[in-house]
Parts: structure tokens; sequence; C-alpha cells
């Protein structure tokens, strides 16, 4: 009874009946509903699950495309998305070390090389060598014409960590740097290569000055492009990514099988660098790019550090509005949404079979996020999404796990479309939750039908609390005799009483009409002189019986002492105590307890709180209610 009257006193159906968890308060009839269906492109075929996300990668850092959209949108300069994205940081500088970067295309692998002048361990080869690890741990050289020459054996077998050189790569132009065979053509590289052997495996290194290795990384990790956008205001998005790739590279260390063999990597696994060039039939092309160039060089040797020390400044494509968190505090990235961006938002829908196949979870019952890490609108990110088998078996993922598994662009997503027990399952908790009864089997078949092909669970919902029966719940009709309880809403709540005929008319008339919100109902009523007579007819009495109300506490004596003299009008106390955040956490709580069947965790009750306050009442239920944990609780409960 304590709990079901603390329900109350935030405004929900709080005395009907509620055996099991996650209940919903808001569904009606069909007849008295109106359906906003998704559009044709949204929609997924019966059995297919639809993730409807923001961002691309891990959004942790930096987000490029937010970069982006400061520079040229906003008119920062580099240093204030540095400051913005990598919080607690200062910039510094570095000088410029030399970068080593494993090749991994190569790992494990043949290295062929050519180039003009071309050395090993500074003794001439000629055109072409290949280079091979042998069973004893060293390596053989071979020599050819060119790289598809006829191989032959050349000296005896060397030892790790061989050097292959060039004698005109330390000008620097193009045509005198060692190049790497590959099966398309040949790959120039700054600086020198080195193979070694690494536990049995063989591994090829670029050794090479920092500020030559971003040349060949700031190209392809944000388009040079960018530097033209905004009237040149995109090149401050091109210097901050050519600070966060050499502080990302510098602070590294990247360990291969418990031996250190080089700072980083080529590949996205690291940060991509495809070298200086690359050479086809048709000539030698460079990779590099003027507009790069200008930022790495106008930037030169700037690093971010914390406490003096170098920081590895993780980026990533697109953050989706929101950062990750993780080695920087979480921030809103509202560059993101630059229209260059082409995953600020996202859908893929996948059949539940492969969903299943991917996630190696047999066929499945029910899926659902669980937990989210509360950064952004749906929740944010996904930490936790459980998948229920046909056979009962309950499996936890994270939500990078999930994304990684089905290709995600991210692990910001929800995720909609229904399996039929799922459907099913949902129905008949809103109906139930809502009405007190049964589902018919109109309205199971209706709404089942909605779900499965490709209504999410938070459009129903938004739905159905549209409807002339929900406002009239709301308000707070007389008890059917078909309900074991009465629904104590607005005016149950605040005067003790159902409303009269004309009054739950004038409010269904104003609500329907989006004139006054449902939930607004009762703050209103408390400024009516019933209810300051039912306080007891004195200011004292209203501003101890408006806190208990509102807040679920006793006034203190100073709290009455302080308002009683503020009651002309009473809507001053009202409002400020209806809209402060201990009532919004409060009614917040509630929410938490009526569909989840839970208490809130801190930052869950605060982050729905600020919701309810920026966004109202509404946006709360819609969110808890189309969540994949409410899911999953619908289903327990009609299995």
């Amino acid at each position: 009874m304590a709990v079901r009257r603390s329900l109350a006193k935030v405004g929900l159906m709080s005395t009907m009946r509620r055996r099991l968890a996650g209940r919903v308060t808001f569904l009606v009839t069909l007849a008295l509903v109106a359906i906003v269906v998704p559009s044709p492109t949204a929609q997924a075929g019966a059995g297919d699950m639809t993730f409807v996300g923001h961002g691309w990668g891990h959004g942790r850092g930096m987000g490029q495309y937010g970069a982006l959209g400061y520079a040229v949108n906003f008119g920062w300069s580099s240093a204030q998305i540095l400051d913005h994205f990598y919080g607690g940081t200062v910039a510094s500088t570095a000088g410029n070390p030399e970068m080593t970067v494993e090749l991994l295309g190569l790992t494990g692998r043949d290295t062929i090389v050519t180039g003009s002048g071309l050395a090993i361990n500074r003794v001439p080869v000629g055109p072409a060598a290949l280079i091979r690890r042998t069973a004893a741990g060293t390596f053989q050289v071979y020599t050819a014409p060119g790289c598809g020459g006829t191989w032959a054996k050349r000296g005896l077998p060397l030892g790790s960590g061989l050097t292959i050189s060039t004698s005109g790569a330390a000008g620097g132009v193009l045509g005198n740097l060692v190049r790497v065979c590959e099966a398309k053509g040949e790959r120039a590289y700054r600086g020198s290569l080195t193979v070694v052997n690494n536990v049995g495996t063989q591994r090829t290194i670029n050794h090479l000055p920092t500020e030559s290795y971003l040349r060949g990384v700031v190209p392809n990790e944000s388009s040079p492009s960018w530097g033209s956008l905004g009237g040149g205001r995109g090149m401050q998005a091109l210097r901050a990514q050519a600070v966060a790739a050499r502080g990302y590279a510098l602070a590294s260390n990247r360990i291969i099988n418990k031996i250190n063999v080089s700072h980083t990597c080529d590949t996205t696994a690291c940060q991509v660098y495809l070298g200086a060039g690359f050479k086809t039939g048709t000539g030698l092309a460079s990779l590099e790019n003027s507009l790069s160039d200008a930022a790495i060089s106008g930037t030169a040797g700037v690093v971010r550090r914390r406490g003096g020390a170098l920081i590895r400044t993780e980026f990533s494509s697109s953050t989706g509005g929101y950062t990750a968190g993780g080695a920087f505090p979480a921030v809103v990235d509202a560059g993101d949404s630059v229209v260059q961006n082409p995953r600020h938002n996202w859908t893929k829908t996948l059949p539940l079979s492969v969903v299943a196949a991917r996630l190696r979870t047999g066929a499945i019952r029910t899926i659902g996020v669980t937990a989210s890490n509360g950064l952004g609108q749906n929740g944010g990110r996904a930490t936790n999404v459980r998948v229920v088998n046909t056979a009962g078996v309950v499996k936890d993922f994270t939500g990078n796990a999930v994304r990684l598994a089905l290709g995600l662009n991210s692990d910001w997503f929800t995720i909609s479309g229904f399996t039929s027990a799922e459907a099913q399952a949902v129905v008949r908790a809103l109906y139930q939750d809502l009405l007190g009864r049964p589902v018919d089997a109109s309205g199971l078949a209706t709404w089942t039908g909605l779900l499965g092909r490709g209504v999410s669970q938070s459009a129903l919902v938004a739905s159905l609390t549209k409807s002339g029966e929900y406002v009239r719940l709301r308000v707070g009709q007389p008890k059917k005799p078909s309900l074991q309880e009465a629904s104590q809403e607005a005016y149950w709540e605040v005067l003790g009483r159902a409303p009269d005929a004309g009054g739950l008319a004038a409010w269904s008339r104003e609500i329907l009409a989006g004139r006054v919100p449902v939930d607004d109902v009762q703050r209103r009523l408390y400024s009516s002189q019933e209810f300051y007579v039912k306080s007891g007819g004195t200011p004292g009495g209203f501003v101890a019986h408006l806190y208990q109300s509102i807040l679920g506490r006793p006034a203190a004596p100073s709290d009455i002492t302080r308002w009683a003299a503020h009651l002309n009008p009473r809507s001053t106390v009202i409002n400020s105590v209806w809209f402060s955040m201990e009532a919004a956490m409060h009614r917040a709580g509630g929410y938490y307890q009526l569909f989840l069947n839970r208490a809130p965790d801190r930052a869950g009750e605060q982050a729905w709180a600020r919701v309810l306050l920026a966004k109202g009442a509404g946006a709360v239920r819609v969110g808890m209610a189309g969540s994949g944990e409410y899911r999953l609780l619908a289903v327990k409960r009609f299995p």
C-alpha cells in the first residue's frame, strides 16, 4: 500500500493492481486511438529487427564530423575543438621523434620491396628483394629485376631487425622512396623499413619522423576537402585532426605478443596510414595532400597533456551528438549534425534469424536494450542487450559486442521490430496496465500486426496516450465496476473525488485540443480553493499538504514559514515545488517503479528528471514504456 500510495503522489494510475513488473500507464481501446504508422521506409518485415542509431565508431574523444561542424558552422578554432573534446587536457609539444608503424598487411608474410638504390643493412641488392623468415628464425634475402621477377637466393640468412632503405630516400622525393610490392602496385613509404622475427612471426615496421608519418594519416582520417569548406574554416578541423592523430600515435606504444615492436599500426585497429604514394602502370601518385600537410605543419609537434603526461587522444568518425566518455568527460557534440555527416542518424534492418546466428543465441524469443549510459536521446549508448531464446535461455551482451557482431555503425542504438511472442506480450501488458482488463481479440490482432510490421514500441506508446479514454482516466473519471480499485489520477489524488461531468468534459476537451498537457491537470488542481480547504484552510496547512502530495515528504518548519508568506497567488509555491529537481526526481523514481518494477539508479533518475523538466512526463513514459527493459518484463508476464 505504501508503494502504491507513493506512485499516486506522482500522478500515475497508482492504485490499479500491479502484480508483476514493468507495467505501463497508457493504453486505450482500438476505436478511440489514432495510430501514427511509420513511413514505409522505416518499416521492417515480420520477424525483422530494426536498429535505429546515431554515430559511427566508438564515440570516445573527438568526433571528426563534430570537429568539422564546430569549425564550419560555429567558427571554432582547432584549439577550441580540442579543448571541448579532450576536457581536462592542455596543449603542449612533443617535438618530432621517430614513429614506428607495423604494416599489418605484411604480418606473417614475405616482405617484397623495390626502389632506386635499394639496400638491405646498407648493402645494395639491386632493383627488388624478397625477405622470407626461415625455420631457424633468421631471414633469407632473394633478389630479382622487379616485383614479379624470378627470385634468386642472395647471401647467407640475416638476423632479425634487418633494415631496408633506398639511396635517395633522405631527399623526400616521392620517386626515391622505398616501395612495398603489392598485388595491384607498389606502395611508397617515407623513412626506412625493418623486418623482425616476433615470437615466430615475420613483421615489417616502417620507421620515419612523426611529422612525416602524419602526412600519410591525416588525409585518410579526415577528408582534405574539408579544408576548403566554410570559406576555409574547415582547415580548423584538419588541424584538430593532426593534433589528435599525433598524440594518439605517440602515446599508443602498441604491444604485440608482449614484445614492443612498434608505436602503432597502419589500419583502423590503430589509425589509417597508407604511406606516401602508390605506383601503378600509369605512374606514381601521391597519397599525401597539400591541405593536410598545411594542417600538420601548422600544428607541428602539438599534442595534449594531462598533468604533464602525454595523452592518447582517441577519436572516431561520428559521435552521433554526444561523446561516449571514458578517458575524457562526455560532452554534447553539436557539431556532429553537420550536413556532410552520413551517419549522424542511421537505421539498419536485419532478419531475426541473422541476428540469432551472428549472436549465436539460438532462435530468439525476445531481444531488447536493457541498460544505456543515459547520454543523449533514447537513453544514449546501449550498455546491455538481453536476448531470451525460445528455450528460455537468457544471454546478455554489451552494446559494443552487438555492434561488432551485427555490423552496426555504433553502440548507440535502440531496437524496434518484434517477434510474435514479444508483440503479443507487449500489447497484453499495455491493456492490462492501463485499462485493468485483458485485451480483446481484435485489439490484440491489430496492435500485434502493427508492431510486427515495423511500428516501434515508442511510437505505439506515443499514439496510445493521445486517446480520449486515456485522457479521461488520467483526469480521474469515476471508477469502473470492472476495475478492482479506483484509478486515482488528478481529481482523485488532489481532491479525493471523481470529477463532475462538466469538469471531466472540459479538461478532456482542452487536453485533446493540445492546449493543456494531460500531466498538468494535477498541478492546476492544487491551486483550487477546494484543495486549500482540504488542507485545513490555512497557509501553513496548505504548504504542508502540498509538500506531502508533490514531494512525498513533510515540509520543514522553515519551508512552511517561508512559503506561507507567498501564497498570493498560490501558484507561486505550487510551481516552485512542482518544477523543482527534487519533485522531478520523485516523479521519475515513481515511473521506474511503475514501468520497470525497480528502484532507479541515481544517474538514471537524474537523467530522466531532466527529461521530465525539459520535455514533460510524456517523454519519460514513452522512453521507459518504449524501452527494451519494459519489453522483456512484458514477455515474462505474458509468456
